[in-house]
């Protein structure tokens, strides 16, 4: 699965102008008709928090909480420990399209994958 990160600010500004809507972990953007995306619980690791030593290479990764638990990383609101180094992460999901084709779009369609990513950067 292609890892697509939806910040939570990203997702409150989706749900307060309408522009999403939200059922249990199943989001729907109405954008070039409905695109349904199964959400799941993520963070994005941003920067150590002393200094520029990342002994892990975690910076600019992410990882949904089952993988935070294979590494033993404590996470608490918007930090994470990580073998007694500490970052700062950006919590937020992973939007994983729902009944996409395996064999991918048509030639000349275009992938929910690239749907979302057009439509989060119009809206950043």
């Amino acid at each position: 699965m292609e890892k697509i990160f939806i910040s939570q600010a990203v997702l409150d500004a989706l749900f307060a102008e309408g522009k999403a809507d939200l059922d249990g972990d199943r989001m729907t953007i109405h954008y070039r008709g409905n695109q349904v995306y199964k959400l799941i619980p993520a963070f994005k690791f941003l920067y150590p928090e002393e200094g520029d030593r990342d002994p892990h290479g975690l910076v600019g990764k992410i990882y949904t909480r089952s993988e935070l638990n294979k590494i033993e990383a404590d996470i608490y609101m918007d930090s994470a420990i990580v073998n007694q180094v500490a970052y700062q992460v950006e919590p937020g999901y992973i939007g994983k399209p729902e009944a996409a084709d395996p064999a991918g779009p048509a030639p000349g369609e275009v992938s929910d994958h690239e749907l979302l990513g057009e439509y989060l950067l119009k809206i950043l």
